[in-house]
């Protein structure tokens, strides 16, 4: 299982920024490879865990997550 580490991840992310489409790539908890269209948007508060990056997922419409440490690869939609 091929992840970036976790400052890559915030690094990109950090880049991409609010409001803007980007893909990633993830293993879910069971394994599982997932791709998701996603965008993320600003926070209202604290964050409940650093390592886990909530985001709304476009193609089906509703809030997920995904944790940094499990990323494959993450880039703007262009």
């Amino acid at each position: 299982m091929n992840t970036l580490d976790k400052e890559t991840v915030k690094f990109k992310l950090n880049q991409i920024g609010y409001g803007k489409e980007f893909v990633v790539i993830f293993y879910k908890v069971n394994g599982e490879q997932r791709k998701m269209r996603c965008m993320m948007e600003p926070p209202t508060g604290e964050p409940k865990n650093p390592n886990v990056v909530p985001v709304m997922d476009l193609d089906k419409g509703a809030w997920r997550s995904f944790k940094v440490d499990s990323v494959a690869f993450l880039g703007e939609v262009q």
